[in-house]
């Protein structure tokens, strides 16, 4: 009897440890969500030399890192609470940096709307002095020596000539300042909104371009039946890149992963980074077979490549693999509906192992 009680435990232990497995579950999805926040929040920071954005990218790394190390949740909470004053100045900074620059433009528009205002005040004394020139070549009709009269009216009307050739000119200055002031806002404002659509790591798209890029596609494909794919790509182990070479190493890999996504796609089709170590492409016009067989060249493109850690060292070196998930637009499908399902399929390509291509069609 007392073997046969230790052999079969009692339904008491049986649900306390159903219930850790539980909480140990969900502690892991938090912490994979914690992570992927991370990631967004990365993605939303704009690389300004004059914010030194790098030092706040660290801390937001040093902190991803504690929140899946093994310290006490008490040390973990006082080590969000230390950092989270530097990263809200941080915030309050990047925002007050991106009204003085729309002050800048607000400056440069109202130095026009001033010019258009001098340009009216010139024209009314154009026309009033034209208009006393016409009153001098009335009085000379009134004379009644036509020797007199003619020699009046050519001084006239060399005066005449000479106020509309000041005027042209003053014009034609004004124009040239306005042309300057408007190619300098559109330069301004190409730059500005270029900027807000480049991740500063990679020169890829961000996730602000996507989204815009989705929702403009998603429209359109719904009302013209238009086909297109969606690759989610995510390095594998990224993390332990690195802890074991470094930040510095890990952006690097991030470039060089973004490299051989760029030379696997087409001109029209669409390349961002969806934030931290993932990816996505978009295929334009393309089937699932044929997105299935793209997929699986960039793994294996991917994973074949080798890169040196240490120029001084040349016979070190690293690989990495990626997983991707796969999935092709439906009719009657949301952003949100295509970009959940490519991210259950690489979430599955995760669970099978990595290094591999899943596809979910719904």
């Amino acid at each position: 009897m007392l073997f046969k009680n230790k052999s079969n435990p009692s339904p008491q232990i049986d649900n306390v440890g159903s219930s850790f497995r539980e909480l140990q579950s969900r502690l892991e999805g938090l912490i994979r969500i914690a992570n992927l926040l991370f990631g967004f929040l990365n993605g939303f920071i704009l690389d300004f030399k004059e914010l030194e954005a790098s030092r706040l990218r660290s801390q937001l790394e040093a902190l991803k890192k504690t929140l899946g190390s093994e310290e006490s949740i008490k040390k973990i909470e006082l080590k969000f609470e230390h950092e989270k004053a530097p990263i809200e100045d941080y915030i309050s900074l990047q925002k007050k940096y991106i009204e003085e620059r729309e002050k800048e433009l607000k400056d440069i528009i109202e130095l026009m709307a001033k010019a258009m205002t001098n340009l009216n005040t010139e024209n009314q004394e154009f026309y009033q002095r034209v208009y006393s020139q016409s009153e001098k070549i009335e009085k000379i009709s009134l004379l009644d020596d036509i020797k007199k009269v003619k020699i009046a009216l050519k001084h006239e009307v060399d005066q005449m000539r000479e106020i509309v050739n000041l005027k042209a000119d003053q014009d034609k200055r004004s124009i040239d300042v306005l042309a300057q002031q408007v190619e300098l806002l559109r330069k301004e404002l190409e730059k500005t909104r270029a900027k807000s659509m480049t991740d500063p790591l990679t020169g890829l798209y961000n996730r602000q371009a996507l989204d815009q890029y989705l929702d403009e596609k998603v429209s359109n494909a719904s009302n013209i039946n238009d086909e297109f794919a969606l690759l989610m790509l995510d390095i594998d182990d990224f993390k332990k890149i690195n802890d074991t070479h470094g930040h510095l190493i890990g952006d690097r890999m991030l470039m060089a992963f973004a490299g051989k996504c760029r030379q696997a796609v087409r001109s029209n089709d669409f390349l961002a980074r969806y934030g931290g170590e993932e990816f996505v492409i978009v295929l334009e016009g393309a089937t699932y077979r044929n997105a299935m067989k793209k997929a699986k060249q960039i793994c294996e493109s991917v994973a074949s490549a080798k890169y040196t850690t240490d120029q001084k060292q040349t016979d070190q070196y690293l690989s990495i693999t990626t997983s991707i998930g796969v999935t092709v637009f439906r009719k009657n499908d949301t952003v949100e509906d295509i970009l959940q399902r490519a991210d259950k399929a690489l979430y599955s390509a995760k669970q099978k192992g990595k290094n591999r291509t899943i596809g979910r069609r719904s």
